[in-house]
């Protein structure tokens, strides 16, 4: 495909429909669990955040929700969805509605975005960690209670919670690259034999929760969509594993700053990179 997609503002109930259609293609929601258009008409009106991507033909593909938050103090966005329709995935299109999310956000004079996402899934872990340079600052277990979406399997829903400091030199220098890969930390990457053993496991083995080192690695499944739909046993497994990994080391300070992709004969293993804050 090569379609220029165009990022612009929702305007009005066609948007508002063209998102709720969005959300039933991406994650198979049920009403109850629909964002309304009542719902995204209130919130963008009072100072919300609705990003449409659609294709050179007018057909809507993703978008982006955000609405006004006043958590900790300090007036931001919480970016609620992100939504691309699977044919058209794999063309950043997600990264496009984050960085279009950024620019609106700066024009409103507000310093930081935050949102949540299953730390499961590593292709989440890798655009909000590694492209756009964002840190996961807390572990919340359970967030949204079980849900109607197929995707989730009637698991849990475990979340981290990132933070997207708009300035920080970090995510300046990635706005300035948009068009190459991010890089992890150089003192991470080069301890990475070193930790990848302690802090990382295979399925079959038990995390290690007793690391005080200032940088771990902390493996997740390469495709968890994939082991939740086909083999459920092992998706708890993995479900368990990484909730009490998160637990502990959010417990104790640290933070999920990056995400290592790795591979061993073939093999991709994606570890994230926890660091103290």
């Amino acid at each position: 495909m090569t379609d220029e997609i165009l990022i612009r503002p929702a305007r009005g109930a066609a948007d508002f429909d063209a998102c709720i259609a969005l959300q039933r293609s991406v994650w198979g929601l049920s009403d109850l669990d629909i964002t309304s258009r009542v719902q995204l008409a209130a919130t963008t009106f009072a100072g919300g955040s609705l990003l449409l991507a659609e294709t050179s033909a007018g057909d809507p593909i993703g978008f982006a929700y955000a609405f006004a938050s006043l958590r900790g103090g300090t007036p931001h966005l919480h970016s609620d969805m992100l939504a691309v329709l699977p044919a058209h995935r794999k063309r950043g299109i997600g990264a496009q509605l984050k960085w279009a999310q950024r620019d609106e956000t700066l024009a409103r004079g507000l310093p930081f975005v935050e949102w949540t996402f299953d730390p499961l899934e590593a292709r989440n872990a890798t655009l909000n960690l590694r492209r756009l340079g964002a840190q996961a600052v807390a572990f919340v277990e359970d967030f949204y209670g079980v849900t109607s979406s197929a995707l989730h399997h009637g698991l849990p829903t475990d979340r981290l919670i990132v933070r997207w400091n708009l300035q920080s030199p970090r995510v300046v220098e990635r706005a300035k690259r948009l068009e190459q890969p991010a890089i992890v930390d150089a003192p991470a990457f080069e301890r990475i034999n070193d930790v990848k053993w302690q802090a990382g496991w295979a399925v079959s083995s038990e995390p290690r929760l007793d690391l005080t080192d200032p940088a771990l690695l902390l493996e997740i499944p390469p495709d968890f969509g994939v082991i939740n739909g086909s083999a459920p046993r092992v998706a708890a497994d993995w479900h368990d594993k990484v909730r009490r990994a998160l637990r502990a080391y959010f417990a104790k300070g640290y933070v999920a700053s990056d995400l290592a992709p790795t591979e061993e004969r073939g093999r991709r293993r994606p570890f994230y990179v926890l660091t103290k804050a």
